[in-house]
């Protein structure tokens, strides 16, 4: 226990506690850890990601990630599927350390878990979009500035 003495009605609470609504976000990882399993089934990863764009910048998105698991050979499965997914959007084919996905915008597509509707659910994690080139005038055409 840890003694304080804060006085709650000093401060108005300005952040909800809702869950993102169902949708795509362009977001970047911003932490990860490793942890064993409650079980001690296994272990597997908590990913931080925070949404960098749009009308819920800044928000957070939390993850677990399966990655061993000595009893289910299907949650492994899962989960490496899942590590895979977010190693190739973030353009990294050999992972040697979860820091290497940190702060490579990403897409993130999320849910409201249907058992708590306070938290996400990450559903897919895809590779943001480059922006398209712009077109070039070919060398037979004059540019327009130039009519």
């Amino acid at each position: 226990m840890a003694e304080i003495n804060f006085d709650a009605t000093a401060i108005t609470p300005t952040r909800d506690f809702d869950a993102l609504p169902p949708g795509t976000y362009e977001a970047v990882i911003t932490d990860s850890e490793a942890k064993a399993m409650k079980s001690g089934n296994g272990m597997g990863f908590n990913f931080t990601f925070e949404v960098v764009s749009g009308e819920c910048k800044g928000r957070k998105v939390f993850a677990w990630l399966t990655y061993e698991h000595r009893t289910s050979p299907d949650a492994q499965r899962i989960g490496r599927e899942q590590l895979s997914a977010m190693c190739r959007a973030a353009g990294i084919e050999r992972l040697t350390d979860t820091a290497q996905l940190h702060n490579i915008p990403l897409l993130v597509t999320v849910a409201v878990d249907r058992n708590d509707a306070t938290r996400n659910i990450v559903k897919k994690v895809a590779p943001r979009k480059a922006a398209a080139p712009a077109p070039q005038a070919s060398s037979q055409e004059t540019a327009p500035w130039a009519r």
